[in-house]
This record gives C-alpha cells, sequence and structure tokens, in this order.
C-alpha cells in the first residue's frame, strides 16, 4: 500500500508542480516527512501526515490510499507537455542524468523494458531542471529509480 500512497503523492505533486520540500513546508510537517514515504521508509504513514499532505494537493485521505487510476493524469500530461516545449538548454544535465540512470540500475534486480528507461530519463532530468539545472536531484532521482524498479 505504501508504494501505491507514493505513486499518488508524486503524481500529484508533479500535476501541481510542488517540490517536496514545498509540499513539507506548505503542509507543516518536519523535512523529510513526505520523503520518508516516497521513498518507502515510512510504511504506514499517519493519518495527521496524510490529511495534511492531501489538504495541500487537493485531496482526500481516501484519494492517497486509493488504487485507481487519478483523473488528473491529463493535468501531469499538460504540464509535462509545457516543459517537453521548452528549449533544449541543458546538454550537460541530460547526459549526467542518463549516466546516472545507467549505474543505479545496474544495481538492480529488475530489468526495464526502454521505454521505462527512458521514462526514468525523461521524469529525472524535467524535475531536476525545474528544481536546479545545474545538477541532478540525487534524492528524487534514487526514489524515481527505486519506484521504477518496484
Amino acid at each position: 500500500m505504501s508504494t501505491q500512497i507514493a505513486k499518488q503523492i508524486s503524481t500529484r505533486m508533479r500535476a501541481k508542480n510542488l517540490s517536496l520540500q514545498a509540499l513539507e513546508k506548505e503542509a507543516g510537517l518536519r523535512p523529510s516527512a513526505v520523503q520518508n514515504i516516497l521513498r518507502g521508509k515510512s510504511k504506514k504513514p499517519s493519518a495527521e501526515i496524510l490529511k495534511a499532505v492531501g489538504d495541500v494537493l487537493g485531496c482526500t485521505v481516501n484519494d492517497l490510499l486509493s488504487e485507481q487510476e487519478m483523473s488528473l493524469e491529463e493535468e501531469v500530461t499538460q504540464s509535462k507537455k509545457e516543459l517537453l516545449g521548452h528549449k533544449y538548454e541543458y546538454p550537460e544535465l541530460f547526459l549526467e542524468v542518463v549516466k546516472f540512470v545507467n549505474e543505479a540500475l545496474k544495481h538492480k534486480e529488475n530489468i526495464l523494458t526502454i521505454e521505462q528507461f527512458l521514462s526514468c530519463i525523461e521524469e529525472i532530468y524535467l524535475h531536476s531542471i525545474q528544481k536546479d539545472p545545474s545538477e541532478i536531484d540525487q534524492d528524487f532521482a534514487e526514489w524515481w529509480i527505486d519506484l521504477a524498479t518496484d
């Protein structure tokens, strides 16, 4: 169930274009509270934390616990389309992301399809250019790889 909660939170964060730190701050949570959920360190997050996260993300605790695909997928797609429409300004970052994903996957048991591999690169690159285009967001990248290989 915690993987499902992580997916729901992650998708809703992207739809609202919220960083991990911004979500935790707006929700009034301690640093790493949401990160621990997303990385699987917090297996059973409290109702209070889920309520605070839901309030910021505009959803209920039940929405976060739901296994159904979200109707926000269209919003995420639109947000991603806008990002993909930007100029290609960070080739060094892109190459770093490709190398990072390639190296990280060498240590995983599950083998990804080409589509999944490219999706990892895309998500990590797009997230990183929003946060700080001079470097890979290591925490997000590691979390995304873990999520992709679960």
